[in-house]
């Protein structure tokens, strides 16, 4: 009789100690789950969220995974939000909260399906661009050209005319290699206008820069030329 004092004596310490133990620990969880409330109402989710994953670590209530669904869907974690929401389910809540967890994974599939990654093909390479600068200088080339050509043609015209005496035709077929001359040089003046046009336009190369466009009711792709 006097043995068996002693150990109910610590069977009842070990109760009691139990019991403050279990005490204490509600007691801090519902420290947290008040604070993470407090911050849910401030609209700071990520703390709300420290709190909520403390309370569940001390005590994981199958509430407290709604909670934090909610919370993720706050923040924009839309698959997090999903599985804390299914592990919800999992905990066999009542047809009434189930099916607000199934409200809410569907409004987080439908903000999830809004904000994927289009993921934008490869940029193409860099390609030549006329612009107006190429046609301007492309048509003066070729108005030069055809001035030395005229020039050219009215010189071999000049050097042809045998009429008249020795001294104005000598005269004439001076005139005439001056203007063929002059035409030749308009002639290659012409020619390189002309080239330096292409070879700018060769040159003068364009990045086409693709960029991906989401929307709330589909995706696109646009176009931004970069010179």
């Amino acid at each position: 009789m006097i043995g068996a004092r002693p150990r109910r004596s610590v069977a009842l310490s070990l109760a009691i100690a139990g019991l403050v133990s279990a005490t204490a620990r509600a007691d801090a969880v519902d420290d947290h789950l008040a604070r993470g409330r407090e911050l849910y109402e401030r609209r700071e989710f990520v703390h709300a969220r420290d709190e909520l994953l403390a309370a569940y670590q001390l005590d994981p209530r199958p509430e407290i995974l709604f909670a934090l669904g909610q919370v993720e869907l706050n923040i924009g974690q839309f698959a997090r939000a999903i599985d804390y929401y299914e592990r919800f389910i999992a905990t066999n809540p009542g047809a009434d909260e189930v099916a607000l967890a199934q409200q809410a994974i569907g409004a987080a599939r439908a903000r999830l399906a809004e904000t994927r990654v289009i993921v934008a093909p490869p940029r193409p390479p860099p390609h030549p661009v006329w612009d107006v600068e190429d046609t301007g200088l492309a048509a003066l080339g070729g108005a030069t050209a055809l001035v030395g050509a005229g020039l050219v043609i009215y010189g071999v015209h000049t050097a042809g005319d045998h009429s008249g005496t020795l001294s104005e035709y000598n005269d004439r077929l001076s005139q005439a290699a001056t203007t063929q001359w002059a035409g030749a040089g308009c002639l290659a003046a012409g020619a390189l206008a002309i080239g330096g046009a292409v070879l700018r336009w060769r040159l003068h190369l364009v990045d086409t820069e693709i960029q991906p466009v989401a929307g709330p009711r589909g995706a696109g792709v646009t176009w931004i030329g970069r010179w």
